[in-house]
């Protein structure tokens, strides 16, 4: 998770005294930061350390009171990265040696809490990074903010305050869904707060929010403690988006799924959280099994195959052979009106050399600037669809992260509309699929498949509809008409969980 570290130069307002900053250096030295990532160092006190050095806005600070008045680049002397990779590279284990089992200890919520303030409203530096086009704050910077909390959040639920425990590696497994609540959310301050709310034998789900807060606060901070743990889950007016990240721990050195800290339920408020991480756990495997690669369309869909039959051979679609391929003859056939759009003419694409200062500590590149990549592509893909430049996101589906992207590697990015009914309907839902290019091989494999939908705020906008023109394209609209019931569905389901725990 320390990714996020390297990536922002501008240093931000000081959150220390010139006099605590020399007293927090000479107590924790930077060199200890690169032992954090193993969890060996996550005592109460040290655990701290770990907070305040996984955010970009700590370590530019420390660069920035350490020299004054000098611009330092994402890379300075002494890289401390390198230091982190150096020390997490992957030994053999003796045979004669075996690893020492690790000890788990109970953990509650409230044990991995973490929240993170950041004050946009009174800060111009910070307001800098994440403004966007549109005068709103940027979406896909949040994006690589929430991957990293989640991280940060999992190595707090893993410490279980040995130092000589084996070492343990987090990734992140999917994002199982981020819903917008306050799309329209204007420059406001904002609090990022998280916790694990499921454990299984490996794997952990965390659940994040993000709130708007009232008033200024000078400087920005993390915190690793919460005033109120009846809090946890609860969604209010305020609350701009909310998510669930599962990540998984391995073994650092064999990379095998490896045993953590189980979770112990203590309030009515954990338990309705763990209980609706189970029900998302049902929901994603009963997915899976009705999915259209497993099980053939349903009667209902079938129809819908039909009529969109009927429709398509009405046009001309522009292939040379309509006559051969349509129920209609030639003569009658129409050009394509005006409030139609064949899909394949929707699609857009974007390549993207994977750079060093976008890696992670395991050397690939970390998934929330993956999750930015392709939102910002489905966003522009949206805008040119829409034709207005500031199109809304409302949700992302489940993303997968089936493969890692090595530095040095293509990331090919292809996005399309898949599901737009026209007017008067307001939303549409895009299929972004990330493919990584080893540009010396010659090899391409897909690494994730991201579902966005995004909607039009201006009452003038007239979206046309979408029509599919083979049988594959079809498959894409039935399953995106899926994913909108679904993502309606799961999105009441949070917000009635959420709600109902106020009261």
């Amino acid at each position: 998770m320390w990714h996020t570290c390297q990536r922002y130069q501008q240093p931000l307002q000081k959150a220390f005294s010139h006099g605590q900053f020399k007293q927090f250096v000479n107590k924790h030295a930077l060199l200890r930061v690169a032992t954090l990532h193993s969890s060996r160092k996550m005592s109460n006190t040290n655990g701290k350390i770990f907070i305040y050095y996984f955010r970009k806005q700590i370590i530019q600070l420390l660069f920035d009171q350490a020299v004054p008045a000098t611009v330092y680049t994402v890379r300075p002397k002494g890289f401390w990265m390198d230091k982190i990779l150096e020390h997490e590279s992957k030994k053999q284990v003796p045979s004669s040696a075996p690893p020492k089992p690790r000890k788990l200890i109970d953990k509650t919520m409230s044990d991995s809490y973490i929240e993170e303030y950041l004050p946009f409203k009174s800060n111009p530096k910070l307001l800098d990074e994440y403004i966007f086009s549109d005068g709103k704050i940027r979406t896909g910077k949040l994006l690589e903010d929430l991957d990293a909390l989640a991280g940060a959040i999992g190595y707090k639920h893993i410490d279980n305050g040995d130092q000589d425990a084996p070492p343990i590696t987090i990734v992140t497994a999917s994002v199982d869904r981020l819903d917008l609540f306050l799309p329209e959310a204007g420059i406001e301050n904002y609090n990022l707060s998280g916790h694990v709310s499921y454990v299984g034998n490996s794997s952990m789900e965390i659940f994040i929010k993000a709130e708007t807060v009232p008033g200024s606060v000078e400087g920005t901070y993390i915190r690793d403690g919460m005033d109120n743990p009846e809090n946890l889950g609860i969604l209010t007016k305020n609350t701009v988006l909310a998510t669930r990240f599962t990540m998984v721990a391995l073994d650092s050195v064999t990379q095998k799924p490896t045993k953590i800290n189980p979770l112990k339920l203590t309030s009515p408020a954990e338990e309705r959280l763990f209980e609706m991480a189970e029900a998302n756990k049902k929901r994603k495997k009963r997915a899976a099994e009705t999915s259209l690669l497993r099980q053939p369309p349903t009667p209902e869909e079938r129809l819908d195959i039909h009529d969109i039959f009927l429709q398509y051979s009405q046009y001309i679609n522009g292939t040379g052979d309509d006559a051969f391929t349509s129920s209609q003859s030639s003569d009658e056939m129409q050009p394509l009106p005006s409030n139609l759009v064949w899909m394949c003419d929707t699609k857009i694409e974007s390549n993207f050399l994977m750079q060093p200062q976008d890696r992670n500590i395991h050397n690939n590149i970390f998934g929330g600037y993956l999750m930015r990549r392709a939102y910002e592509l489905a966003y522009a893909n949206t805008a040119l669809f829409m034709k207005t430049s500031s199109p809304t996101l409302l949700s992302m589906d489940e993303v997968t992260f089936r493969k890692p992207v090595h530095v040095g590697t293509l990331l090919n990015l292809r996005s399309g509309i898949v599901l737009s009914e026209g007017y008067p309907h307001r939303s549409v839902q895009v299929r972004v699929i990330a493919e990584v290019i080893n540009i010396e091989k010659g090899t391409r494999e897909t690494t994730n498949v991201f579902h966005f939908t995004l909607a039009s705020g201006d009452d003038k906008v007239k979206l046309r509809r979408i029509l599919p023109k083979t049988y594959a394209e079809t498959m894409l609209w039935i399953d995106a008409k899926r994913r909108r019931f679904q993502g309606i569905h799961a999105r009441h389901a949070m917000l009635e969980a959420g709600i109902e725990q106020q009261y």
